[in-house]
């Protein structure tokens, strides 16, 4: 029997609150009141939830119930959650993983190392709990709308103002999905007039940062002596003729995408 638990659950009701479950959640620890624990803690955060107790369960439901996310609690000896951990995303890659464990750094380095999308050290807060099933949430969303955007590339319906139906086009459908869900930096190459900004506009329309702004930059039109201006921006006073503050345009693209041709 572990000591670890969620400390707020002494407060928790077991009456779920409004709240819509887009993804499917599995409840992972050979503890069966921690998996209870845990349960109640998604119930009551909004997330309905289905528990293991062992490997073989593990893998039978992510075989059969089409799991989304795993809440993974993984107690000495660590090595036999690490083997779950590590059968589970050879199995299905796609299954995002918040690993319970005890809070040493070894085992946060080797969680995700694994592929795990977040560690929680225990004991954690239910407000902890809520913000990593929140993001995976986030998480399992977007890319669930890459991929009926993808779908929809493939059916002719495009998005963008990119169409076609090639074998070339479809790697590039999977390239933007694939994109879309990261918040680096994508280089896109190729000769002018190729539709390089068709394509950014396609990574940041189908992405988790639609909703915010796309700033298009023609670079080869920006004077060179007003790039730094132009680009970050500055404030009153900053040189001579500077009567008020200028937002740049890495300011004014915050939390969207800005593309420098």
């Amino acid at each position: 029997m572990t000591s670890a638990t969620v400390c707020s659950m002494p407060s928790i009701s077991r009456q779920a609150p409004e709240k819509q479950c887009f993804f499917k959640l599995l409840i992972f620890s050979e503890d069966r009141s921690l998996c209870r624990v845990y349960s109640e803690a998604a119930l009551a955060l909004g997330y309905s939830a289905t528990v293991a107790w062992n490997g073989e369960q593990v893998f039978y439901k992510i075989g059969s119930d089409d799991i989304d996310v795993v809440l993974l609690d993984i107690n000495p000896p660590v090595a036999r959650g690490l083997g779950i951990l590590r059968d589970i995303k050879t199995r299905q890659p796609s299954i995002a993983i918040i690993v319970t464990a005890s809070a040493t750094v070894e085992t946060a380095v080797q969680v995700m190392k694994l592929g795990a999308y977040e560690c929680l050290p225990k004991p954690f807060s239910l407000e902890e709990l809520k913000r990593a099933l929140d993001e995976s949430a986030v998480r399992f969303k977007s890319k669930a709308e890459s991929r009926r955007r993808c779908e929809q590339l493939k059916t002719g319906e495009g998005f963008g103002g990119i169409i076609g139906r090639t074998a070339e086009m479809e790697k590039l459908y999977k390239l933007v999905s694939k994109a879309s869900l990261s918040s680096h930096p994508v280089l896109i190459l190729g000769e002018s007039g190729t539709g390089k900004e068709m394509v950014a506009r396609a990574i940041h329309y189908s992405g988790p940062f639609r909703d915010k702004p796309f700033i298009p930059v023609d670079c080869g039109s920006l004077v060179p002596s007003l790039i730094e201006s132009e680009l970050f921006g500055y404030v009153k006073g900053a040189f001579t003729g500077a009567a008020k503050s200028k937002e740049g345009l890495f300011t004014i693209a915050e939390g969207g995408t800005i593309f420098l041709d």
